[in-house]
C-alpha cells in the first residue's frame, strides 16, 4: 500500500465515536445545571415563604405586645388561641394559587414578680405553622416560634 492510499482512507478530525462522547459529556452537563437551576428555585422559594411566614408571625407579636402593654386584654384573649388563626402567605383565600399558615398562642400567663415590682409581667408564646411544599415528601409542617415577657404599664 502506497502512502498516497493511506492519506486519503484516514483523514484529520474526530470520529463518530468520539463526537458521540462529547455530545454526550455535554448532555450531562446540561442536565445536571437544569437539575441544580431547579432546586435553587425551590430552596429560594421555600426561604421567601419563611421570610413572609416570620414577618406575620412578627406583627402579630407586635400587635399582642400592644394590647398587652395597655392592660386591656379581654379574658379570651388571655386564654390563647390553640385552634389557630388562619392567614395567608401568598394569595387569599379566593386566589388559585394560595399558601395558608394559621397562627398559634399559649394562653397569657402572668409570671410571679417580687413584692418590690409595681408592674406585671405577662409570657406570650406564639408561633406559626405552614405546610411546605417545596419538599419532595408530602405534609412537611414548617413552624417559626417567639415566646417573649411583655410588662403591662399602668397609666
Amino acid at each position: 500500500m502506497s502512502s498516497k492510499n493511506y492519506k486519503k482512507k484516514y483523514q484529520s478530525g474526530f470520529s463518530f465515536i468520539e463526537v458521540m462522547i462529547g455530545v454526550l459529556i455535554v448532555s450531562i452537563a446540561a442536565y445536571g445545571m437544569v437539575v441544580g437551576a431547579t432546586h435553587a428555585r425551590g430552596e429560594l422559594r421555600a426561604i421567601a415563604v419563611k421570610e413572609r411566614a416570620t414577618q406575620e408571625l412578627l406583627s402579630f407579636v407586635e400587635s399582642m405586645k400592644g394590647r398587652i402593654a395597655d392592660g386591656k386584654l379581654s379574658i379570651t384573649e388571655r386564654s390563647g388561641n390553640l385552634q389557630g388563626e388562619t392567614i395567608y402567605l401568598f394569595g387569599n383565600q379566593h386566589s388559585q394559587t394560595k399558601l395558608a399558615a394559621k397562627i398559634f398562642y399559649d394562653p397569657v400567663t402572668r409570671l410571679i414578680t417580687d413584692s418590690t415590682s409595681n408592674v406585671d409581667r405577662y409570657l406570650l408564646k406564639s408561633w406559626i405553622e405552614w405546610e411546605d411544599f417545596s419538599t419532595p415528601s408530602r405534609n412537611v409542617v414548617k413552624r417559626e416560634e417567639v415566646e417573649m415577657v411583655m410588662m403591662e404599664f399602668p397609666l
